[in-house]
């Protein structure tokens, strides 16, 4: 099996091809295997600046770290996380139980503190908009700061949180997601805003000096629970992969584009996530996304879902699912609609076999099977019972033949 996460260079934007798949027997990464894990509070990883106008005095940075107890595996994929709260309130403790379904499953999960804005000095600055936008520089600098961390830690104190570096993962909640979207995409000096180029030059460059440099701060995919990109060009082709959820009446980020409202409108226009997956889908980058409709309740719901189909999307990603499935090129089939509800079709043109078809979950658990007959063309599978998440759909004929395609059911 083959990752389809990209090995991640040595600078930003910088890939190297593929490298080897995570370990995944037992369901890591996917099933709950640990039912209890460690909570490490408070560990420093760096410091800055408080931001507030003319301020002088340092904040040290923690995060909490939770891992699975009774694990041995010491080079687990990592996965940082930034909670919500509008860049001006929110505490890493926020999302604890998110960090913990994390830990079950096999990884190191960490929750980021990152530095807020004060909200008197962001309005006696005069200028709303700016001011938040260079409290998302800093609050960038401080996870990019959070991952070389990590990346230091082993190479530097023997790994003591038994991480593989090249599989760090981030993703957050509202201003979380932000702030993941924008460390994992905004990745080249030539994609910095106009306006923001001197300030970010003068808080360090994209590195930022919240601490521990030299160490490669690239995230190797975002995960964005109701998030938002100050552009999505940021999202180049083929970059890291990417998996969203919102709400389609979202005032506070908007799913589409539009300013953010916090209880006063910020006058910065931003794109959610639903004009970040179109990017996903246009630029070829690995992407899922779900819109919550006729709901317009800020990140309005369900997180326990929206935490089960972002496993689905990671165990693909980390264990090489769909890639490693052999598909004969001349065996063309469709299923429509994709992603599905209530039923779903699988056609095969012209077709000229007895196939068996057979839908899997990503653990390669049958959970359905029937049979589609060399007279006819294609089938209607009722699947009002499937657990919302990734599947596959799998053909076999008596020759040997077989195709497999990825099934969404929402």
């Amino acid at each position: 099996m083959k990752k389809q996460l990209l090995l991640l260079g040595l600078t930003f934007g910088l890939f190297t091809g593929f490298y080897n798949a995570q370990e995944c027997q037992d369901g890591r990464y996917h099933q709950v295997l640990f039912p209890s894990v460690t909570k490490i509070a408070d560990v420093k990883y760096g410091e800055n600046q408080k931001p507030v106008l003319g301020g002088s005095n340092l904040q040290e940075l923690h995060v909490d770290i939770y891992t699975p107890d009774g694990d041995t595996k010491t080079d687990r994929a990592l996965v940082i996380l930034a909670h919500g709260g509008s860049f001006i309130g929110g505490d890493k403790s926020d999302i604890q139980v998110v960090c913990e379904e994390f830990a079950k499953r096999g990884f190191v999960a960490v929750s980021l503190q990152y530095r807020l804005i004060d909200v008197t000095a962001a309005i006696a600055s005069g200028d709303l908009g700016d001011y938040f936008k260079k409290g998302v520089v800093r609050a960038m600098h401080d996870m990019r700061a959070g991952i070389r961390f990590f990346r230091k830690s082993v190479v530097e104190d023997g790994n003591p949180y038994g991480i593989d570096p090249d599989v760090i993962l981030t993703g957050g909640f509202s201003a979380g997601a932000i702030l993941s979207n924008h460390v994992t995409y905004l990745d080249d000096e030539a994609k910095i805003p106009a306006d923001l180029v001197t300030y970010i030059a003068a808080q360090g460059g994209l590195e930022g000096n919240s601490g521990n440099p030299g160490f490669n701060s690239a995230s190797g995919m975002s995960i964005s629970w109701c998030g938002a990109i100050l552009d999505t060009t940021f999202m180049s082709p083929n970059a890291q992969p990417y998996i969203g959820f919102h709400t389609d009446g979202d005032q506070t980020v908007p799913m589409l584009e539009g300013e953010p409202n916090i209880g006063l409108s910020i006058p910065v226009t931003i794109q959610g996530d639903s004009l970040m997956y179109q990017r996903a889908q246009n630029v070829g980058i690995e992407s899922f996304y779900k819109t919550y409709f006729n709901n317009d309740v800020h990140c309005g719901f369900d997180q326990i879902e929206t935490t089960l189909m972002t496993f689905d999307f990671i165990y693909d990603q980390l264990c090489g699912v769909i890639s490693s499935v052999e598909t004969e090129e001349n065996i063309n089939f469709t299923i429509y609609p994709n992603p599905a509800n209530q039923s779903f079709f699988v056609q095969v043109p012209d077709n000229n076999y007895d196939w068996t078809v057979s839908v899997t979950n990503l653990m390669g658990q049958e959970i359905f099977m029937t049979s589609l007959d060399a007279v006819k063309d294609r089938i209607e599978i009722e699947s009002s019972s499937f657990a919302k998440g990734i599947y596959l759909v799998n053909l076999t004929s008596k020759n040997g033949e077989r195709a497999t395609q990825k099934l969404i059911i929402e």
